[in-house]
């Protein structure tokens, strides 16, 4: 079987500007998202754009405001990296994710250790969308939505 991409369209988003500790300020791919389960969705919540994370990841009271009363019900996976040094708990629960115009199937991981409300990882969104990261004088990123779409190796030769 053979898989072709199929591009679609691309949007262009400011980084977000982000005061820091000694004075500086620092620059975050910060993406408004939603979350929906069966008929519910949530209010749209900012989540960070993270290439370096394998799931995509949410506060734990996400999952409460989509109808998951324990989010110990999902998949056990163990995950580090978003707070230095400590490895936490985080449960894995089908639903939808919606990012504008596009919804699509995703595995979404809950803690109540994540520090912010959400991180974009690759598997759920860089599967979904080509990310361009930019900086020079108008920095910020681009997301292009990549449909794929299934071929059998018989129809391509």
């Amino acid at each position: 079987m053979v898989v072709e991409s199929l591009v679609t369209h691309t949007v262009k988003y400011p980084y977000k500007t982000v005061p820091l500790p000694n004075g500086g300020f620092d620059w975050l791919p910060i993406l408004r998202v939603q979350l929906s389960r069966g008929s519910r969705v949530t209010a749209p919540f900012e989540t960070v754009i993270d290439s370096g994370s394998f799931d995509c990841l949410f506060h734990a009271d996400i999952a409460r405001a989509l109808g998951i009363k324990d989010i110990t019900s999902g998949e056990l996976k163990m995950s580090g990296g978003v707070v230095k040094g400590v490895q936490m708990k985080t449960y894995g629960h089908e639903m939808r994710l919606v990012i504008g115009a596009d919804t699509f199937k995703v595995k979404a991981f809950f803690a109540e250790e994540m520090p912010i409300a959400g991180l974009l990882g690759r598997l759920g969104f860089f599967d979904n969308f080509t990310v361009t990261f930019h900086a020079g004088d108008e920095p910020g990123f681009e997301l292009t939505r990549v449909h794929k779409k299934k071929q059998s190796a018989m129809s391509t030769q």
